[in-house]
Parts: C-alpha cells; structure tokens; sequence
C-alpha cells in the first residue's frame, strides 16, 4: 500500500508513546499500523475481537496516543491512506481490483460502495454537520456549486431542497462564465461546494468572493486534510475512494439528500405545504393521474 507523510506522523506518533502502552493498548495500536484500513471502517468492538482485547482498551489506546477518542483516531487513519490524484493512476488502481466477468464487477462496485458508505459516520465529523445544516436552514438562499459530474449532486440538492420549500440555485459554469453567476451571491446566501477530488482553482475564486461578501460556505470533499478545516465555514469530509470501485460523487449525493430531509424535519409544516404546491403544479401541467404514484395492480390484471 502506498502512503503519504500522513502515515509517517500516524507511525511516528505510535512509536513516540508505545513505551507508555500497556500490552493490550500495544496490540490494538499494531493493529491500527497493520490494517489502517480494516481499522478505520471497524467498530470498537470489531476491533477488540480483532486485537483479543475489549471496547474500553480500544478507546483507551486512542487517547494514550494523543486523539480525544476513536472516531479523532480513525480520521487519522484516514489521511494515512494515499488518495492518488492523477486521474488515469486512479483509473488503472481501480480497474485492477476488477478482475473477471460482469458479475464480479458489478459485485465489487456494491462491496466497495458499501464501505465506503459504512465509513461515513466516522469521516464526517459531527459539529462540522450541524453547522452545516444549521447553515443551509438558516440561509436565504442555497447556491450550490460543482463542476463536471460534482454538478449533478449541486442539481441533485437543489432539487431536494427546493420540493421542501427552499431557495436553492445550482451553478456549474467554469473559467470566465463563472463570473456571471458570482456577481449574484449575496451575504443572505449559503454556498455549498461538492469537490470530491480536488479543489480546483475556480473553487479557490468562489470561497474567497463568498468570504469578500459575507457569505458562509460549506465544503463537501475527500481531498481536504485535517489542517484544512478551515478553508470553509462547515467542513464535510467523505471518505477516500482511492482504490475503490465506489464513485466519488456517490457520497455527495448522500450528502445532499441527508441535507434536504434534515431541512423538512426541522419545518414539517412548510415542506408538506411546498409537497402540496408540487403535486397541484403537476396536475395542471399533466393531469390528477400524472401527479400521483401508480396504485399497485391486482395480481394478474
């Protein structure tokens, strides 16, 4: 496995402090250098079975090295696992855990997306979404951003928020035609940025003039580091998909989704209300039948 500085420091801090292990805390943090990867995606109980020890060593290890718990522990297990940005590298590293026929692939695409979807909770830190969705609630507007296929979960959420009442406008324009758009954002909007991969320069452009503005900003992606935090107001980092058979952009429209319903339960009253509105819109464009889901046939009809 190849691994950035990260690892280093994430090995270089267990060996700084091993003295100070007892044997059981020795054990779990062998574990975490030998399999960074199985470790970050395992419960604590799932790694106490592992090391042969119990739920409070494994949580015990994490603040004798230095973290305020698992979850802080698995993050930087994370980082330590290399995220290759060279797009054709990644394409190569992907197709070679795909090897035989449809079957296997599609099977290796779901196994991977799975995992990926299971590290979730421990990537996403808890404040950074509440801030989040605090953020969007509490915003007159919603200007989403991405470029490329990272759009599709800017449209994806726009959509989401929009049935439940929200303003929300997706922009995927890049170079020169960005700055049409730009001129628009105003302190009254949230900006919500999905980069999986990289931030690319004109993610840079649009953080700053949103800064300049007064408007908060909320970063969705897998190549921001732990001294990064800081580069938007609310920070969500997803899961690596390095070496993975799972899409990068599938996490963000996780992301999106969980956003929207947060928003309906917080006003259960204007999201139906705005429900309402969609379904009498929708008869008057196609008919009451149009407007509602298909009642199940009788067996046979």
């Amino acid at each position: 496995m190849n691994t950035t500085s990260s690892d280093g420091e994430l090995t270089a801090r267990v060996a700084d402090r091993a003295a100070g292990l007892s044997p059981r805390e020795r054990a779990v943090a062998q574990y975490l250098l030998e399999r960074p990867q199985e470790f970050t995606g395992a419960s604590a109980a799932q790694i106490a079975k592992a090391t042969g020890t119990s739920d409070a060593t494994v949580v015990r290890t994490a603040r004798s090295l230095g973290y305020t718990g698992l979850r802080d522990l698995k993050r930087a297990a994370l980082a330590s696992l290399t995220p290759p940005r060279d797009p054709v590298v990644r394409l190569n590293r992907r197709l070679d855990r795909l090897e035989g026929g449809l079957g296997a692939v599609l099977d290796q695409v779901l196994a991977d997306t799975s995992e990926m979807v299971g590290h979730l909770p421990d990537t996403l830190d808890t404040t950074a979404w509440e801030r989040a969705v605090d953020l969007v609630a509490t915003g007159d507007r919603v200007w989403a951003y991405g470029i490329g296929p990272a759009a599709l979960a800017a449209e994806f959420l726009v959509v989401e928020l929009t049935r439940f009442g929200h303003h929300a406008t997706a922009v995927r324009n890049t170079g020169f035609s960005l700055a049409d758009p730009l001129m628009g954002l105003g302190a009254g909007d949230v900006v919500v940025i999905f980069a999986p991969l990289r931030l690319f320069h004109e993610i840079d452009v649009v953080l700053e003039h949103a800064r300049t503005v007064g408007a908060p900003t909320i970063l969705i992606s897998e190549a921001v580091g732990d001294d990064q935090t800081d580069v938007a107001d609310a920070v969500l980092s997803m899961p690596q998909t390095a070496d993975s058979a799972a899409s990068e952009h599938f996490a963000g429209i996780l992301i999106a989704r969980a956003l929207g319903l947060e928003l309906a339960a917080r006003d259960r009253v204007g999201s139906v209300e705005a429900w309402e509105l969609l379904l009498r819109l929708r008869t008057s464009l196609a008919g009451p039948d149009a407007a509602r889901p298909p009642a199940t046939e009788p067996p046979g009809e």
